[in-house]
């Protein structure tokens, strides 16, 4: 374990990078997470977890980075985990491997971390920074001056490289620029700045070619750990290889795109690229298929909206407060169905009340946003509740806000309140016959609130009829399967349960872990049957595939043990 310390600019990440390409092509087991504040690190670790196999969808962000923690300590082959950019060492602390064959690398500004062996890394020696000017420019000349003028940052130094190269320019030439260029007319050092103002000079004149590019802004406004290609779009490539030239971007493999957080800086000091980036990003959220099949790219985008949010003046106009928000609300809706529950939780928190505090006039769009947010949270909240309340009673018809309401009761555990609310809005079209998802859907709705409020009969009754109308619906069969079944009829448990299993097992393959959890609910309909041998079959079955395929912990793997010991115990 090691921590890789020094000014920015100095090369840390660089570095850092050409240590991990290494262990790539050696074989190892390599993950690069970016670690500038709390949220990068948890959504890194849960990517970790997803991509080793470890995640399991009802899991918790500590739980699966728990997992990763767990499984680098005890695999056997080599690994190296990289916490690149880190601004707080105690954030990373918790998820640090204590043994085990991982190496870990960390790169950060702090100094004295005590964490493993600190490897300083310093600015250039004059004649290595003179050198590495020679030989980037292919001038022969003494770059001394130059090179002292840079502070021998490498940074700096790149950035000069790059545009003598391409004006043709000799030293003296840049020199003469770099004096006259001023920059504090366009940025000012801030207190505590570990950036010289001649480093951002040269940014500064190497920027001057692409003073109209939007593409610019845009990588500004984004993650400085990487913007994949897919996001940028095909059309960027050409100006992405000028940008590379002039040493402003670099390219992470084939696929993402890095722009240093001092440029970055100084680009959004000179002019905001959130509108074009915030822009690109509603056209990218708006991809289509399962959200679970493309949680790779979703995760890629919940990143880039994120240090979008983190780039947004908080005095921004109206508009562009909005923009960003609506972003920020699909990321909690993302999140939410593909299971990641505790960082929708989060982000739905952070989204309440952004909106509360910058939209407090546009209550058409507050009221959409509560309808996400809630959604998005997996604990109650009793102001939350209010203004929900609120809207439905403005709005006693509107089935949307009926169904938002009582499924946020039934999370604060208020079945009997769900069921007020529901019938008080189905009420008006109690004669009509149904014939929109969202009709089926509130029916579906007090259907389970019903169960929940130990009216079985009732919810018998009611999603009966909506299977009546609907029987391919596969959720109506499952919640019935459970009214059925607190009713005390088991056959008919029994049988839904089979149907249900019968048609997942046709439709998503027997391995599938919806297959695997209605055959769960299978063997415990079976057991309250009487059928309790063939229950404790069909419950090993499925522990033992679990078992194999998601992981001991997984909950389809956990509630067949639970029935297994009910059986056990009877």
């Amino acid at each position: 374990m090691c921590v890789v310390t020094g000014q920015r600019g100095v090369g840390k990440t660089q570095l850092a990078a050409a240590h991990a390409r290494q262990r790539v092509s050696d074989g190892w087991l390599v993950a690069w997470i970016g670690a500038e504040t709390s949220s990068q690190i948890t959504a890194g670790m849960v990517e970790l977890a997803d991509r080793l196999g470890l995640y399991r969808p009802e899991d918790s962000a500590e739980i699966a980075a728990a997992r990763v923690r767990n499984h680098l300590q005890t695999r056997s082959g080599n690994a190296l985990l990289v916490f690149d950019n880190v601004v707080s060492l105690d954030a990373v602390r918790p998820h640090l491997p204590s043994v085990g064959a991982c190496q870990v690398l960390i790169t950060s500004t702090v100094r004295g971390s005590q964490i493993g062996r600190e490897v300083p890394v310093d600015v250039f020696a004059p004649e290595e920074a003179s050198r590495f000017l020679r030989e980037a420019t292919g001038l022969d000349d003494d770059a001394a001056e130059l090179a002292a003028e840079l502070g021998h940052l490498p940074l700096a130094l790149a950035q000069a490289a790059a545009r003598i190269r391409a004006a043709r320019w000799d030293y003296a030439k840049y020199l003469e620029n770099f004096r006259k260029f001023r920059a504090e007319k366009y940025l000012s050092r801030r207190d505590g700045d570990p950036y010289p103002v001649g480093a951002a000079t040269a940014i500064l004149m190497a920027l001057e070619p692409f003073q109209d590019s939007e593409l610019v802004r845009i990588l500004s406004v984004l993650s400085p750990d990487g913007v994949s290609r897919q996001v940028l779009g095909d059309t960027a490539d050409d100006e992405l290889v000028a940008l590379h030239e002039a040493s402003l971007v670099e390219f992470a493999g084939d696929s993402s795109v890095l722009m240093h957080r001092l440029v970055q800086r100084v680009v959004r000091d000179l002019d905001s690229g959130v509108v074009p980036a915030g822009m690109l990003l509603l056209e990218r959220v708006g991809f289509e298929g399962d959200p679970w099949r493309h949680r790779h790219f979703g995760n890629e985008l919940v990143r880039q909206v994120e240090a979008l949010w983190t780039n947004t003046d908080p005095a921004a106009p109206a508009h562009v407060a909005k923009m960003v928000i609506t972003l920020r609300l699909w990321e909690t809706t993302f999140l939410t169905s593909v299971a990641d529950f505790s960082r929708a939780q989060l982000v739905a928190e952070q989204v309440y009340a952004d909106s509360a505090t910058r939209l407090g006039d546009d209550q058409g769009f507050l009221v959409q946003a509560r309808h996400v947010v809630a959604q998005g949270m997996t604990t109650g909240s009793e102001l939350l509740l209010a203004q929900l309340r609120a809207d439905f009673a403005t709005r006693r018809e509107d089935l949307g806000a009926a169904r938002l309401l009582a499924q946020y009761c039934l999370k604060l555990g208020r079945a009997d309140e769900a069921v007020s609310v529901l019938e008080q809005a189905l009420e008006p079209s109690r004669d009509r016959p149904f014939d929109t998802a969202e009709h089926f859907g509130a029916l579906d709705d007090l259907g389970y609130a019903y169960t929940l409020a130990g009216r079985p009969q009732d919810a018998v009754v009611v999603l009966e009829g909506s299977l009546n109308a609907r029987p391919d619906s596969l959720y109506t069969q499952t919640l019935l399967s459970d009214a059925y079944g607190a009713l005390g009829r088991t056959a008919d448990a029994r049988r839904v349960c089979e149907q249900v299993w019968d048609t997942h097992r046709r439709t998503a393959g027997p391995d599938h872990p919806i297959t695997l959890f209605s055959a769960g609910k299978l063997g415990a309909a079976l057991h309250n049957n009487g059928e309790h041998e063939l229950a404790r079959s069909l419950l090993l079955i499925v522990h033992a595939i679990g078992t194999e395929l998601l992981g001991p912990d997984h909950l389809v793997v956990t509630t067949a043990l639970g029935a297994l010991q009910i059986i056990r115990d009877a």
